[in-house]
């Protein structure tokens, strides 16, 4: 009961005249800096380390947007992969596979050679994993050579062996680096970026749900009231599904992260408003863990741009609170390559739960990849304030 008491209903959204309900809680201790000022003073998880890809002389030197996924007994990471620095012509993308987590192929072209060469001055940005229809669907985003040309778009690619991969086929016009999540009807759900100068004047957040079906069709884009568009740069928006509605969570420049939520599986979505989670700026992870809790993963930090901690904050009840946070890694991590936008730290996770495992896929200084693994029994503690 105690412990109830100290939870804070950091935003109030208003259903009907005579209903007010929280979006998100946690204990108002629980983000609360330590010594460095940046870092929330919590404990760290135990954990695994391993590197996926590490940069090299004579080698791709820019690496960004991992994500990861089982298909057929093997465990698949796409990344999107850079000659020097980020979204620069030529980035492509590649992925490597694993039996084990720990041991990975050496990392290849996800799309054949031919492929390729028609998206020669192109850069290829991941966007995430789906099995879908006996398939595994990867997901990218493709660009003319910058972020916000008006023909950047999303793609998918399918296989049936993890080794060949169908032509690109364009869903819609936007930037989106995060996978689709599905919701309990299987209706999948994707935030990404409107990219025309136009349509960015008027709104930066483009969601999209997809309703059973070829993936070819059946794409349906809704809004979203976001307010005071100067506080947003990428908004990369992801989603929790939770027992009566699905939270939206948005990147933002106001030092946390913005949130709205949707009672109607995606469809209609309530005010951005100011969740109090703190978040330095970048990508973050959603998902699911085994009885009901939920995750979110990211740079939950107090300093704009600073990556150099990852956090893991956890929810027991479906994502109506997160009680607890850990770091997960926040050992010092400095480039070894110069390169453009390239920045130090543990950076844009993707989470995946296999076998007794939470797999945390991440870059490092924006130029390896490695895997943070956690046992799914170091996740069940409960905070006691």
């Amino acid at each position: 009961m105690r412990f109830l008491t100290c939870l804070i209903a950091l935003v109030l959204t208003v259903d009907s005249v005579n209903s007010m309900e929280p979006i998100v809680e946690f204990p108002p201790s629980m983000y609360q800096a330590g010594s460095d000022g940046v870092t929330p003073a919590v404990n760290k998880l135990p954990s695994r380390l391993d590197y996926v890809y590490r940069a090299r002389e004579g080698k791709y030197k820019f690496c960004h947007h991992p994500c990861l996924i089982e298909f057929k007994g093997l465990l698949y990471c796409a990344w999107s992969n850079g000659e020097i620095g980020e979204d620069e012509p030529g980035q492509r993308l590649v992925i490597s596979s694993s039996g084990d987590a720990r041991n990975w192929t050496e990392a290849r072209t996800l799309l054949a050679e031919q492929q390729v060469k028609t998206y020669e001055k192109c850069v290829f940005v991941a966007s995430g994993f789906l099995v879908w229809q006996e398939k595994l669907v990867a997901f990218y985003t493709i660009t003319p050579g910058k972020n916000f040309h008006e023909d950047t778009a999303l793609y998918f690619s399918e296989s049936s062996d993890g080794k060949v991969w169908s032509d690109p086929h364009r869903i819609t016009s936007g930037f989106y680096i995060n996978p689709p999540v599905v919701l309990s009807n299987r209706r999948l759900m994707m935030g990404g970026e409107y990219v025309s100068e136009r349509e960015r004047k008027q709104m930066r957040s483009k969601l999209i749900y997809h309703d059973g079906g070829s993936l070819a069709t059946g794409w349906t884009v809704t809004k979203i009231d976001e307010g005071d568009l100067t506080r947003i740069g990428y908004a990369e928006p992801n989603f929790i599904q939770r027992e009566h509605d699905v939270l939206g969570l948005f990147r933002n420049y106001t030092g946390r992260l913005l949130v709205s939520r949707s009672t109607d599986l995606g469809q209609n979505w309530s005010a951005l408003m100011d969740s109090g989670i703190p978040d330095s700026t970048a990508r973050f992870a959603t998902g699911n863990l085994p009885g009901g809790q939920r995750y979110l993963i990211g740079n939950s930090l107090h300093k704009k741009f600073d990556r150099r901690a990852l956090i893991v904050s956890v929810s027991s009840n479906g994502g109506k609170s997160f009680e607890n946070c850990w770091i997960l890694r926040d050992e010092p991590a400095n480039k070894r390559f110069e390169g453009q936008h390239k920045m130090d730290g543990w950076q844009y996770p993707h989470g995946y739960v296999w076998k007794e495992l939470l797999l945390v896929v991440h870059s490092v200084n924006k130029e390896d990849v490695a895997i943070s693994a956690v046992k799914l029994e170091d996740l069940q503690t409960v905070r006691k304030d």
